[in-house]
């Protein structure tokens, strides 16, 4: 009997020894019409579908079909539809799901399908039968065609310093470059020089964008660097655009960089007022494959675990709505995200660069500019493209000179992005992380509870209901609280996870405490006696300046 994967090296070297297929018009070899190529027959048999959905994979492979594999899904890339930041329909690379009837219409473009009529005595044309499409789709781990990374919108860097710069599948990387774009010749051996007329290039586009500082500046080069040069990288931090009133640029400049690496602006993803729905619509553009992912009119505080999955996991575990499986999608994504005045909170603040832009006037929005970035970037995309593939190749081949100490998780985007940026005299990007930092509303309320539970509680262990007793002690003249600090603090907490407006849960603390085990903040650290392990005590100490 032979078996699948001999079975497709026998097509292999059947489809090696015909005369290269006809190509379309813009070079790719995909399905053809009859009249290019002879397509095979394909018998459909009962009892024998096994056999007609192999010989159908066979005609797709040998065709030159442009299907993928993606964990267990069979998928394509196409153009996809999505609204930009300002609302305009745009067309961006992405990944689909290859369907039944996507299938059925490819597999009648590759081959002739027929059965035998015994009441008529010959052959019938038929189309390709519903049972055997359902066979192809489910056939995971048979399948001939590729793994699938991502999908890219114009030529990049490889992780071991080589372009990539044809059109099509890159078997090094996994990704899909859907387009090229004309770009100028890029020196064989970069100098310094040429980095810096690259780079002054890419910040000649931001010169009226009103950047608090020089780090948010950098965070704005990052961002025009960072998608172009994706796949050097595992994983990429997310980049925040903050401004304190609308209408300052925040999502223009997302537009301009998302315009450089994909040839359009960024597709967005709005907030929703529940956390859950967001996670859903990001989850939904991680699964069409969109190379820039913007999150725009974030509110307050930004957080969450998938958010920052999406930003530090090179493989990520997504299910898609209304679906049972969990999917493995490789990371191949660049996360943008801006609001007014919004604060990244928790993990997620290391995995976090700001750029802050402050016009200083009442009506941002009704400023005049000089210069128009964006038409810019759509005008002449290949000549910013090539400048940011060589800022990253003279910088590799001068040896990487003052290399920065990698960033934790993002040693790859150190390495590429935010070293060169320094060598080249700018201000180091991740010095925005000091001031997210010490915004974090989830640091500031730790630091709260930890100072007033030392100050009214002092070294002394107690278990979560203790705790909550003694916050609550009030005083008998007054029935005010007697630790009013504490009680606050331990509200605060319990209202932010979902206890009812004033009360404090003590299965919600709980977790909450021992969450913060061996935490510091303000100067205190919380450790947890666990020689009960019914009755876990909590105990604040404060640590040695």
């Amino acid at each position: 009997m032979t078996t699948t994967e001999e079975f497709f090296k026998n097509v292999d070297a059947a489809a090696a020894a015909k005369p290269a297929p006809a190509t379309g018009g813009n070079g790719s070899t995909g399905p053809f019409p009859p009249d290019l190529i002879a397509n095979p027959e394909i018998t459909v048999t009962a009892g024998e579908r096994h056999k007609a959905a192999d010989e159908g994979i066979a005609a797709l492979h040998a065709a030159g079909a442009e299907f993928y594999q993606r964990d267990r899904m069979l998928v394509r890339v196409c153009d996809i539809k999505a609204r930009s930041t300002s609302g305009d329909v745009i067309l961006v690379p992405g990944i689909a799901n290859v369907t039944p009837a996507i299938l059925e219409r490819s597999l009648g473009q590759v081959a002739n399908w027929q059965r035998f009529d015994a009441k008529k005595g010959h052959m019938l044309r038929i189309d390709p039968p519903r049972l055997v499409i359902s066979q192809i789709l489910d056939m995971v781990g048979e399948w001939p065609f590729p793994a699938i990374a991502g999908v890219i919108g114009c030529p990049t860097l490889r992780q071991d310093g080589s372009l990539l710069v044809a059109r099509g599948f890159d078997p090094a990387t996994g990704l899909v470059l859907r387009s090229t774009v004309a770009m100028p010749p890029i020196p064989t051996s970069p100098t310094r020089g040429d980095a810096e007329k690259a780079v002054t290039l890419l910040a000649g586009l931001l010169r009226e964008f009103p950047f608090a500082n020089d780090a948010s500046r950098a965070v704005a080069l990052s961002m025009i660097l960072t998608p172009v040069l994706r796949a050097a990288m595992a994983v990429a931090p997310m980049h925040l655009v903050t401004a304190p009133q609308p209408g300052s640029g925040k999502s223009y400049l997302a537009d301009t960089a998302s315009m450089i690496a994909t040839g359009e602006r960024v597709a967005a993803v709005a907030v929703a007022p529940n956390p859950e729905e967001t996670e859903k619509r990001l989850v939904g553009s991680v699964l069409a494959g969109s190379p820039v992912i913007g999150i725009d009119n974030c509110r307050d505080t930004l957080e969450g675990d998938f958010l920052c999955q999406l930003t530090e996991r090179p493989l990520l575990q997504v299910r898609a709505l209304g679906a049972s499986d969990m999917l493995r999608i490789a990371n191949t994504f660049t996360t943008f995200a801006n609001g007014n005045n919004v604060a990244v909170a928790d993990d997620l603040v290391r995995r976090t660069i700001c750029s802050e832009l402050d016009a200083n006037v009442e009506n941002p929005e009704g400023r005049t500019f000089q210069g128009d970035p964006l038409r810019d970037a759509h005008g002449d995309r290949g000549r910013y493209v090539a400048a940011c593939l060589t800022i990253a190749l003279a910088y590799l081949e001068a040896g990487k000179p003052g290399r920065l100490p990698p960033l934790p998780s993002f040693e790859g985007w150190s390495d590429t992005v935010r070293s060169p940026l320094v060598w080249l005299c700018f201000a180091d990007p991740v010095e925005t992380m000091a001031k997210s930092r010490a915004v974090d509303p989830v640091r500031q309320a730790r630091a709260l509870v930890f100072e007033a539970w030392y100050r009214d509680l002092q070294t002394a262990a107690h278990t979560a209901p203790e705790i909550i007793d003694l916050a609550e002690g009030r005083y008998s003249y007054n029935g005010s609280p007697e630790r009013p600090g504490l009680h606050a603090a331990l509200v605060e907490i319990a209202q932010k996870r979902g206890a009812p407006a004033g009360q404090i849960d003590a299965r919600r603390l709980g977790r909450w405490l021992t969450k913060q085990e061996n935490t510091i903040a303000g100067g205190f650290k919380l450790t947890i006696d666990r020689s009960d392990r019914q009755r876990p005590r909590y105990r604040i100490q404060e640590l040695s300046s």
